[in-house]
């Protein structure tokens, strides 16, 4: 809306200032019909009708400069007077002087002539400016509670909100936003926001990641004025942090909407302020809600996890934990390991339980501190470990072979070749007849697993001897297993006994 400047005093006229000015006053002396706005409401008698009936009996005085000058310092009509001391200066054939104002930062300089307004002088004189010939009309329009929109090219007035579509066009265009679709980027992304001129029927979509740091409702006011320019405007932002799969959108209104309105909120800023509030909202709802990226899937738990990448324990685990606790869980990506970090900090030791036990996940340590996914890998182990305690007998007394075959026939039973791994890759392998064991558990398994340890002949041809007695200890329970340690030891060479 079009604003009063500072006021800053008289100075000579320059040459080419002159000229413009000169050409200026002898296009309205010639055409007032330029200050007239063209009409786009219903009126039953046009409000400016009184205005430009006076300014056409200036028309016998327009070869007298002293005459318009008169006419400049009489009567109530601010329009008709700082149209009058315009064209004066053409009538008189020169400008003594121009006088200077500050508007949004500019010096504007003008014709000083009549008793009325500067900021009257400076719409009438800048006629073809959108922004600066509203000054003219501010009042008037205000006490008559029209709306005007000033056009790249003209100026349309109406006694109700009608918001031509080349208006909304044109002040967009002056935004930073370049869209193929003139004024809707059509992305999909968390959230957007839309502004709506009631009238128009049309509206500006501009999603969370194109929206700048501009407030493009700003824009939009800036060449209008109306009593209250926002109540023809709905602003809303549309997001996907709600239950249902259905799009939902918030109404921007109040001091937030004000605020806007003036640029102290940008189109960025009022996007990532209403998308914070709605995802906090929803997080804290206790509803069943999940999404991945743009991609909503309401309460569909199993669609949900079926896009998920991870393990299939993973995936059973996570199930489990979801179907008995209702989450809103929000994703930017298909990662197993994004779903388990956002539910971790709250669910670490059901989420643990359902994967072993409780007395697996007391013996963890602090949840906090561990990785999900190897905290869920480690919690399966654990409670396969506890079922093959249960049928195999504790072994005391075993040296260092022992140890180690002990270990490793507890880790494929309980952790498959994926712990057998992990285990040998971490043992203490020093000399030739633990190396060979190790070998042998790995042909054992017949895992096609890289190793990081390199095996000699002479270890793999121990490993190869070994590997009948491995295989016998793996399969063996209860008192079996003893048996078959004794066996494996006895052939490892180790000289050790139970």
């Amino acid at each position: 809306m079009a604003k009063k400047g500072r006021f800053r005093g008289a100075r000579h006229a320059p040459k080419r200032l002159e000229g413009e000015f000169m050409a200026m006053a002898k296009a309205l002396s010639d055409d007032p019909g330029l200050l007239r706005p063209k009409c786009a409401g219903n009126c039953r008698k046009c409000h400016f009708d009184g205005t430009f009936a006076d300014i056409a009996r200036l028309e016998k005085l327009k070869g007298s400069a002293e005459a318009l000058n008169k006419a400049a310092q009489r009567g109530g009509d601010e329009i008709v007077k700082a149209y009058a001391g315009t064209i004066s200066v053409y009538a008189s054939g020169s400008i003594p002087c121009l006088a200077s104002a500050k508007l949004a930062g500019e010096d504007v300089p003008f014709i000083l002539r009549g008793s009325v307004g500067n900021d009257k002088l400076i719409g009438v004189q800048y006629y073809d400016d959108p922004k600066k010939r509203l000054l003219l009309y501010n009042n008037l329009a205000k006490k008559k509670k029209l709306y005007l929109y000033s056009l790249n090219d003209q100026l349309v007035c109406s006694n109700v909100a009608r918001m031509p579509e080349d208006y909304l066009l044109d002040l967009f265009y002056e935004t930073p936003y370049d869209f193929d679709d003139e004024t809707d980027c059509r992305h999909v992304s968390e959230g957007a926001l839309i502004i709506r001129p009631r009238s128009l029927g049309r509206a500006i979509r501009i999603c969370s990641d194109c929206a700048g740091d501009v407030s493009t409702l700003q824009y939009l006011m800036s060449r209008m004025i109306a009593t209250d320019p926002l109540d023809d405007f709905d602003v809303t932002i549309e997001h996907r942090y709600h239950a249902s799969k259905e799009g939902d959108a918030d109404k921007i209104t109040g001091d937030i909407l004000k605020q806007y309105a003036v640029g102290k909120i940008t189109d960025r800023g009022l996007i990532d302020l209403i998308l914070k509030g709605k995802r906090k909202d929803l997080t804290s709802s206790g509803v069943s809600a999940y999404m991945i990226d743009t991609k909503h899937y309401g309460s569909d738990l199993d669609a949900f996890i079926n896009d998920l990448k991870g393990t299939d324990k993973e995936k059973e685990v996570l199930k489990a934990y979801l179907s008995k606790n209702k989450k809103a869980v929000i994703l930017r990506t298909d990662r197993m390991s994004e779903a388990l970090n956002s539910l971790w900090r709250d669910g670490a030791r059901d989420i643990l339980i359902i994967a072993s036990s409780e007395a697996v996940v007391d013996k963890m340590g602090d949840l906090s501190r561990l990785l999900p996914a190897q905290a869920i890998e480690d919690a399966v182990v654990g409670q396969m470990s506890l079922s093959i305690a249960a049928k195999i007998p504790e072994l005391k007394g075993l040296g260092p072979i022992g140890k180690l075959a002990d270990k490793l026939a507890r880790s494929v039973k309980a952790g498959g070749t994926a712990q057998l791994k992990k285990d040998i890759e971490s043992a203490p392998l020093k000399e030739v007849r633990s190396k060979a064991l190790a070998r042998a558990f790995i042909l054992s398994s017949k895992t096609d697993d890289k190793f990081t340890w390199k095996w000699s002949d002479e270890e793999e041809d121990l490993a190869k001897f070994l590997l009948p007695f491995v295989d016998r200890l793996i399969a063996s329970e209860g008192k079996e297993y003893i048996a078959a340690m004794e066996n494996l030891l006895a052939a490892s060479g180790s000289g050790e006994r139970l």
